[in-house]
């Protein structure tokens, strides 16, 4: 790395106290240990060109990705994690506002006659008439799987059922999977989750839950109206593609293809994440438990959770070795988590594996001054390598 560009790299704002990290369609979907889209950002910037590809291979909620679209540079995000595809593919996607704007309109009037039968109510909202003679059907079929009426009110499972219902039945795929992310966003604030955040546990005392349709109406919009935003400040000439894979094989991808990665790979047994998903995972159709067992990090209750991490983590470092092109940059962000009583230096350990892959390790950026965003974990560290 010349000198120039190691200065302006240590001459950027890495705590980005004051910046605001849910503009645009960052705001879809909550997601577990993200980071911050300025991260992103500043390290694409610093050291890729417009109309070059960079790859985030644990690309969870596309974060990189959406800050690729605005940047001009073509992206590639890899996650073993089919929520993390879906919701990365629906933020990056581009739809013209007038087309998503009326299917959104007509899918909500036909949920809301449903609802408004079911509640034994007039329509909820001025903006759409109930049809003359309208005969609705309020018998209501509700999903299958484990532990349900104890996670969701019996008014609630019945305002979900049909809001899903009514989203699997459009017929444009992109649409399809847009309102998914919407519908998904919202399930976790209708349950008895006792909390917003951490652990996902049944509350003792739960609140009556009200307003489903409500709360998905309203994300619906704001989904509208932000990517409506995003679209017309995005790149159009780029590509962005998303792809079902796993980081320890990246066979989809040739030696060399490409021009810089950039990400932010999952926590060593620190975050459960099929666990904290699970309700998205059940609504979606996906079996959490087979999701914990295919996850780096993964089955964190086992004794070799540890050691099949690190393993993993190898291998991962490899692949991105042999995709990079020479002599240009791999930057990893993790922070160092506590495990079994005791904090885990997997910034020490990224660099020897980077080192081990056959990188040059460049530097190191220790974010946390102000702790915004680690959590328990009090520091974060990007990585530079070169190949």
């Amino acid at each position: 790395m010349n000198e120039p560009l190691l200065q302006r790299i240590e001459s950027t704002d890495w705590e980005c106290k004051k910046e605001d990290t849910r503009y645009l369609t960052h705001i879809f979907h909550p997601y577990s240990s993200k980071y911050i889209p300025q991260i992103p950002r500043n390290l694409i910037s610093l050291l890729t060109m417009k109309g070059e590809t960079v790859l985030d291979p644990f690309v969870g909620s596309g974060t990189t990705l959406v800050e690729c679209k605005l940047l001009g540079r073509n992206s590639i995000g890899i996650d073993i994690n089919p929520l993390a595809c879906l919701i990365s593919k629906v933020k990056t996607t581009l739809m013209p506002t007038e087309r998503v704007n009326n299917e959104a309109w007509s899918l909500l009037g036909k949920i809301e006659e449903e609802i408004s039968a079911i509640r034994g109510s007039p329509t909820l909202f001025s903006h759409f008439k109930q049809k003359e003679n309208s005969t609705v059907d309020t018998d209501v079929i509700i999903p299958n799987f484990n532990h349900i009426s104890f996670w969701f009110q019996p008014q609630v499972l019945k305002e979900l059922s049909v809001i899903k219902r009514h989203i699997d039945g459009v017929n444009d795929k992109d649409l399809r999977d847009f309102f998914y992310v919407a519908f998904s966003s919202i399930l976790r604030t209708v349950s008895n989750a006792d909390s917003d955040f951490g652990n996902l546990m049944i509350s003792k005392k739960p609140i009556e839950k009200k307003l489903v349709y409500e709360k998905f109406r309203s994300k619906v919009r704001l989904m509208v109206s932000r990517m409506d935003e995003f679209s017309r400040l995005s790149d159009k000439s780029v590509q962005t593609r998303v792809i079902a894979g796993d980081a320890r094989n990246l066979s989809a991808l040739q030696n060399g293809s490409v021009d810089m990665i950039c990400t932010h790979p999952p926590y060593m047994a620190s975050v459960p994440y099929a666990e904290y998903q699970k309700l998205f995972l059940w609504w979606l159709g996906y079996d959490p438990n087979q999701l914990d067992a295919e996850l780096i990090g993964g089955q964190r209750s086992r004794e070799d959770t540890a050691e099949r991490y690190i393993a993993d983590m190898r291998c991962s470092f490899l692949e991105m070795h042999r995709i990079v092109k020479g002599e240009r940059y791999c930057c990893v962000v993790i922070g160092n988590p506590v495990y079994r009583g005791r904090v885990w230096p997997l910034n020490e350990d990224f660099k020897g594996m980077g080192v081990d892959a056959r990188f040059r390790f460049v530097k190191e950026i220790v974010r946390g001054k102000y702790k915004m965003t680690m959590g328990k974990m009090k520091q974060e560290f990007i990585l530079i390598f070169q190949k």
